[in-house]
């Protein structure tokens, strides 16, 4: 295949910020996991999905093998099964333009919005296969289940090309059986159902499969980053499995998405308005009842659709009222601009008016038009500051090395019960909050560790350079008075006192002077920030972005943290 948009090159290092990936598959390239050889697969059909006919071809899980670990947790009762799938799947791809190794069966979104707008569309079927990493780990309490499930879906990564896929049965590790993240450890607690997905998405790369076109063709290297029918179909195997195993079928299914897993799950709601049956079970139970958003891939997708140059998307309130509710979490720090200079990633020249070549335009462009469409009754979205595209699920104390983030995990924590709340009670979460105020007039979440702070958090960490994944995650310094401020994996200075130029650092005292949080005769000391730190915390909990247990965390360890001098 000749890869005209020059995919091969985007392998090496770029300096645009162009990555959508997650850590959320806790493996990295050429990382070591002793495969456990003590259990035998078996055959898991029974629970697959009902294939789906297309054009006089039966589409649809094909194969299923099956480890059953048991109990992982001893105390909590978590029962572990790794799942591997293969199976066919429906969809377009494009020859020439952006986004050429993505097979999709969203083309109007994929492919469209990324500026891929003139080149024909050529539709095909894809065979994709467990032992190139499609596969997923369910989790489940054999005790106290809600009767509820959150499908977790990743973002743009996975390769087994690459080496960040491996072998649906090589995932689990005899000396860490229990490798839920903070996120998904939350969920249980709560009493769900954990199923946590992968699949082959790498966007920067030839894909693992290939797809036979309508005419015959097999175009070869594509990935399955936006295939919603895919995921679906997962969670209907889940649910059977679920079934089977705790006597009855879940009574909601929550998806929750990090970057393309977020733009996958924005795809589904709106193309739900061309296939309403998409998001129905053979029984007609809706297959997810709710999404939640984590920083969506790009700021993307946009609810619009254009065709003869106007947006037919939600113009009647029956439209709209099929949107699924969906709550997302927007991380304002994270730096990512898609350029052409980078080839094959998003044209900007064709890109619909309304989309950015900024993925922090779109997301607050993406709540506009919510808005302006009139469906703030089903779409919330929650700005958060200091925060870049990876959160604190993986790292379990925050940090690694010259890595630091701030703990949305907390907030993770109240959203969960939120959308919950939402689709459940019909209880209204808060309202959209963004500091940009065209978005809405309130502003966006500041986190204690941003209200009350004693350094700043700055992406591009500064010994991991000028990449992708230097920009999705961030470092942190200190107010301590000691020396310039830091350079950062550009080189660039970091401007932790706004001013506009590189200046000796402030102590803790002299910078929360300048916030405000200290009169001119005040200085910092433990006192101050115990009260300021509890104070926020309280502030949020009132506001429904925290529990009551995170405002305990944050006090708690406000009285024990080591302040700078």
């Amino acid at each position: 295949m000749k890869m005209n948009s020059g995919i091969g090159k985007l392998l090496a290092p770029v300096l645009i910020l162009a990555a959508s990936g997650s850590w959320s598959q806790n493996l990295q390239p050429g990382a070591s996991i002793q495969p456990d050889t003590a259990h035998t697969p078996v055959n898991c059909a029974q629970f697959m999905a009902p294939r789906k006919n297309v054009n006089g071809k039966l589409i649809g899980q094909e194969q299923c093998l099956m480890l059953d670990y048991g109990i992982v947790d001893l105390q909590k009762k978590y029962h572990r099964l790794d799942i591997g799938i293969s199976g066919t799947l429906s969809g377009y791809v494009v020859k020439d333009g952006a986004r050429q190794n993505y097979f999709t069966s969203g083309p109007d979104f994929t492919f469209t919005q990324m500026g891929n707008v003139e080149n024909p569309r050529f539709h095909g079927i894809l065979k994709y296969e467990m032992e190139k990493g499609t596969s997923l780990t369910l989790t489940y309490p054999e005790t106290g289940w809600n009767g509820k499930v959150f499908v977790m879906v990743h973002g743009r990564s996975g390769s087994f090309l690459r080496r960040t896929l491996r072998p649906w049965n090589e995932y689990y590790d005899g000396n860490q059986q229990f490798d839920a993240n903070k996120y998904e450890r939350s969920m249980l607690r709560r009493g769900y159902a954990v199923a946590r997905t992968r699949r082959n998405a790498d966007g920067f790369g030839p894909g693992d499969f290939s797809s036979v076109l309508d005419d015959g063709t097999v175009w070869p290297d594509q990935n399955i980053n936006m295939v919603p029918e895919l995921i679906l179909d997962e969670v209907r195997f889940v649910d059977n499995v679920l079934k089977q195993r705790l006597g009855k079928k879940p009574v909601r299914n929550y998806w929750w998405g990090h970057s393309a897993g977020t733009y996958t799950g924005l795809a589904l709601n709106y193309m739900i308005q061309s296939d309403p049956q998409l998001n129905k079970d053979a029984d007609g139970q809706e297959t997810i009842s709710g999404f939640l958003g984590d920083d969506p891939g790009g700021g993307m997708f946009l609810p619009m659709l254009q065709k003869d140059g106007q947006d037919i998307l939600y113009r009647t309130p029956e439209e709209k009222a099929k949107f699924v509710k969906t709550l997302v979490i927007s991380h304002q720090a994270y730096p990512l601009v898609y350029s052409n200079v980078v080839v094959g990633e998003f044209d900007a020249k064709h890109a619909p008016a309304g989309i950015s070549d900024t993925a922090l335009t779109n997301k607050r462009n993406m709540a506009k038009l919510f808005s302006r469409k009139g469906m703030d009754n089903v779409f919330r979205m929650y700005e958060v500051q200091s925060v870049s595209h990876q959160g604190d699920e993986d790292l379990e104390t925050n940090k690694n090395r010259d890595i630091q983030v701030v703990h949305l995990s907390r907030v993770m924590d109240s959203a969960v019960d939120l959308l919950d709340d939402w689709v459940e009670k019909g209880i209204e979460p808060p309202e959209t909050k963004s500091d940009d105020a065209s978005v809405s007039a309130i502003p966006a979440i500041r986190l204690p560790e941003t209200a009350c702070p004693l350094g700043h958090y700055y992406p591009f960490p500064s010994m991991r350079g000028n990449n992708s994944g230097s920009a999705g995650v961030t470092s942190f310094a200190a107010y301590d008075g000691a020396g310039l401020e830091p350079l950062d994996g550009q080189l660039m200075y970091v401007d932790m006192n706004h001013d506009g130029r590189r200046d000796q650092r402030e102590t803790v005292t002299q910078a929360w002077g300048r916030l405000g949080l200290l009169t001119q005769r005040e200085t910092f000391g433990r006192d101050k920030y115990v009260s300021c730190v509890q104070g926020v915390a309280v502030k949020l909990r009132g506001e429904k972005i925290f529990t009551d247990e995170s405002v305990r965390q944050y006090v708690d360890e406000a009285g024990k943290t080591e302040l700078p001098r």
